[in-house]
């Protein structure tokens, strides 16, 4: 052996290759979240399951044995971004685990060398598992049996009780879910050889969501890609300019990656509020408490606190963590259960924490562990804030728009054409103040004043100029109110300036807001909904005449011939029989809400089906048509909806299969409104197109 080097050489030469050797290892991700499922409620609560395509970037095979317990242990996650709350981000609802059984040999991630068998996950191969799988909810187990320091558990899995249609999957109660917030949803992977090679900091991948439905029962949809390698906390920040995001390793067996998520916000009165998201990745060491410091003497006022529900009679409570103050902290901690049943932050779950403090600067944060250690976070590198934010001393809501934040950008508000609004301003009672307004967009930090007020308008833009010419002191009370109507379109930015003696400069200013007004759209045509072969009590097609002119609807053309974008090749399959009742569509029952009466559908010229409603060409085959129009008669066409609906094919059709439609809507005034459906970019099940 070695013949050609020496005894020296040799024993050099030896631990390296070992070393060289022990460099094979497998490294597991989440390389897709795909589905979702969307489950029935039980009172107060809803359930969705996440589908997770895993991969293997590591140099040797994962193992993956189903019946032992070395495989992987899968879990979904989903938080909440309110960007109306102060940008808060929380977690609001966690699975219990799928136990893996055997992995597939694809090539989602790269180039696959398969493993030869289903016992093992081939080194750059890739393996799904579909939402429903992950969803089903017998053989799902309990987090509290796995050591994701280690990647331990037993096998078989606990089996407590359970019942509905919620326990086990991911479970939300439906009061933390709503159709204007942001949704992140997240997935983990945990396997013991990941986990003993230290390869586990990136199990964990997260996906942009929305829900629509509600109120009792939400359907959750995607709408961004996956971020691999990435925790749902790190989403916050991308979401939130205002958000840092700082990690800290635990030390030791029991150790993992802990993340500190920290948003200031200036309250414009002397104190911050501080929005705090506190996530354990993998650590078994859980995290008990937690303490944010301050130079002395600071004041701590409207502490919160949020925390995820354990369910399906999981082994930990949910007992809310005890906050109290010092003349240098923000403290919460743990309540005095016992370690086996407190609810800790946990590894796969986040707390969320806020606050208002005296004080713009956290000096540490201190963190608290089961193990009766801690670890540290320095100061939080707040991001320089870019736009004014609304205070007492100067503000400024148009229709009652006034929420703003200082990383984000402007208010910003649309409102139609030929409708009355109101402005509300305010400053200092009797003293000078001005509305300066600018026909071009605000700007971030446009100039930054010695007292940190922010200017946001473009002063040296030939449009700048003062609504109230500089004359005048603030009314008594320090509040203006007056109404404006604009009756053609035009676009305004605008930011309130008031004399404040106690100011460095003697000025206040408030938020930067845009106004863009536009004329109201005539008429709106909706696609809503996921399936077009359901029946939809509200339409999956809608159409509504929005009363803002007298001219009724005649006629309403819906086309797929020379669509583009995803309606490019659908078309309607009119003799498909509806569910629940509702009929065929050739034979007119699919009109919902009675709205074929009252928008007076006129059943006189029907074809090729007498007395469906609708006329319908270009054929495809069949009874499959590219166009159908419905007529109206009788002037009752005005400020209703009509509702229908129909399927369509090739295959299963959704709203977005629908975008690139063509739409022509003639008026009772001979005006003809045409356009093409589009995305709705909040709401991933409404297609839409508003015609002027």
């Amino acid at each position: 052996m070695f013949p050609s080097l020496s005894s020296s050489m040799r024993m050099l030469a030896l631990p390296l290759l070992l070393c060289g050797a022990l460099v094979a290892q497998p490294d597991v991700i989440v390389g897709d979240i795909t589905g979702p499922s969307n489950y029935s409620t039980d009172p107060g609560y809803d359930a969705f399951s996440l589908g997770t395509t895993s991969c293997n970037i590591g140099t040797s095979n994962l193992t993956w044995i189903s019946s032992t317990n070395q495989h992987p242990v899968i879990g979904g996650n989903l938080y909440k971004y309110d960007s109306a709350n102060n940008g808060r981000f929380t977690m609001v609802g966690m699975s219990w685990l799928k136990h893996g059984f055997g992995a597939l040999q694809q090539n989602l991630c790269g180039s696959c060398s398969g493993s030869g068998n289903f016992q093992a996950l081939g080194v750059g191969c890739s393996d799904p598992y579909t939402s429903s799988r992950n969803g089903g909810q017998s053989p799902l187990g309990p987090r509290s049996q796995v050591n994701a320091s280690t990647g331990f558990f037993p096998y078989p899995p606990a089996n407590p009780s359970w019942s509905g249609n919620t326990d086990r999957r991911l479970k939300v109660p439906t009061t933390l879910l709503d159709t204007g917030s942001v949704y992140v949803a997240e997935a983990q992977y945990i396997q013991p050889e990941d986990a003993g090679a230290d390869n586990d900091d990136n199990n964990a991948s997260y996906r942009l969501a929305s829900m629509s439905g509600g109120p009792a029962n939400y359907s959750l949809s995607f709408s961004g890609p996956t971020v691999r390698e990435q925790p749902a906390i790190n989403a916050w920040a991308a979401l939130d300019p205002g958000v840092v995001v700082d990690t800290q390793q635990i030390a030791g067996a029991d150790g993992g990656l802990v993340s500190l998520g920290v948003k200031r916000i200036d309250n414009g009165n002397g104190t911050f509020h501080f929005e705090v998201c506190l996530h354990n990745l993998n650590a078994h060491d859980a995290l008990s408490g937690v303490a944010f410091n301050f130079a002395s003497g600071v004041t701590i006022s409207n502490q919160g606190f949020h925390a995820p529900e354990w369910h399906s009679n999981e082994t930990y409570n949910n007992n809310a963590w005890l906050d109290t103050t010092t003349s240098t902290s923000a403290v919460w901690m743990v309540d005095g259960s016992p370690a086996s049943a407190a609810n800790m932050i946990r590894w796969g779950t986040s707390f969320s924490f806020w606050f208002d403090a005296t004080d713009s600067d956290i000096l540490s944060v201190s963190v608290d562990l089961d193990s009766g250690g801690s670890i540290s976070f320095g100061p939080p590198p707040f991001p320089t804030e870019a736009w004014e934010t609304n205070d007492a001393a100067a503000s400024l809501a148009i229709d009652g728009n006034s929420a703003n934040d200082p990383f984000v950008g402007p208010i910003q508000v649309s409102l139609a054409t030929g409708v009355q609004y109101g402005v509300d301003m305010g400053g200092a009672s009797g003293l000078p103040f001005e509305l300066y307004l600018t026909g071009v967009g605000a700007v971030p930090s446009f100039y930054v004043s010695a007292d940190d007020e922010i200017v946001n308008l473009n002063v040296f833009d030939p449009s700048f100029f003062g609504l109230f010419g500089g004359a005048g002191n603030m009314p008594a009370g320090g509040n203006l109110n007056f109404q404006f109507n604009l009756p053609s379109a035009a676009f305004y930015a605008g930011q309130v300036w008031s004399v404040t003696p106690a100011s460095v400069e003697g000025f206040s200013l408030s938020a930067a807001t845009e106004l863009d007004v536009m004329p109201l759209p005539r008429v709106v045509v909706e696609c809503n909904g996921g399936n077009s072969y359901t029946a939809n009590p509200d339409g999956f097609w809608r159409v509504t005449h929005t009363g803002t002119t007298p001219a009724n609807i005649t006629s309403v053309v819906l086309s797929f011939a020379g669509a583009t974008g995803p309606a490019n090749g659908v078309y309607f399959d009119t003799d498909q029989g509806m569910p629940s009742g509702s009929g065929s569509f050739n034979q007119g029952q699919t009109y919902e809400q009675n709205s074929d009466v009252t928008c007076g559908l006129d059943y006189s010229v029907s074809a090729p089906y007498p007395g469906s409603g609708w006329i319908g060409s270009s054929f495809v085959s069949g009874a499959s048509l590219n166009t159908v129009e419905f007529r109206f008669t009788g002037g009752q066409f005005n400020g209703n909806t009509f509702r229908f609906n129909a399927d369509t094919d090739p295959g299963t059709q959704g709203s977005q299969d629908h975008i690139g439609m063509n739409v022509t809507v003639t008026m009772s005034n001979g005006d003809v409104l045409t356009g093409v459906l589009g995305a709705d970019p909040t709401n991933p099940n409404r297609s839409v197109i508003e015609l002027q």
